[in-house]
């Protein structure tokens, strides 16, 4: 590929990756001038995303591969290949993959800026340090980002989405 289109496009194995996490950034806000960014994630068979809140960005995603199953404002639905979630800032929302296979989702988030909340949690995971460390350590980097988690709402996340206690 070219130089100019590596500026336009961007190829399927491209983009800074997020191994932990399952996350590849493949679109960075500065690329839009801070209007939005672009991630693609997985989630593996019985993984969730726990409930949160956003205050500063909205999410759009595709689902690319698999099944997911998403909590939004209270509202369940299951998207499957093709599917889009709809997650306005200001709105609850917790997903999980309740299917027996992977899922995979490209997802935008407007405006930009988010990304370095992904960067910063990575190597909190990576740290090394217990759960009830990486959950003040996860609040307090949410603080920073405008992003609350809800750990209270957990236990009923998992019981909506049929994953167990």
């Amino acid at each position: 590929m070219s130089e100019e289109n590596k500026r336009i496009f961007i190829g399927p194995d491209e983009g800074a990756a997020l191994p932990i996490l399952h996350i590849v950034h493949k679109g960075a806000a500065e690329s839009f001038g801070g209007a939005l960014a672009i991630v693609e994630w997985g989630l593996s068979p019985g993984g969730m995303i726990p409930p949160h809140t956003h205050s500063r960005e909205d999410e759009y995603l595709l689902i690319l591969e698999g099944q997911l199953t998403c909590d939004v404002g209270g509202e369940i639905g299951v998207g499957s290949v093709g599917s889009y979630v709809v997650k306005p800032r200001g709105v609850p929302h917790a997903s999980c993959n309740t299917g027996p296979e992977p899922v995979w989702v490209m997802e935008v988030q407007r405006p930009g800026g988010f990304e370095g909340f992904y960067e910063e949690y990575e190597e909190i995971v990576s740290s090394g340090m217990s759960e009830e460390g990486q959950r003040k350590a996860r609040a307090e980097l949410g603080e920073r980002y405008g992003v609350r988690w809800h750990d209270e709402r957990i236990p009923a996340a998992r019981a909506r989405f049929g994953i167990g206690p």
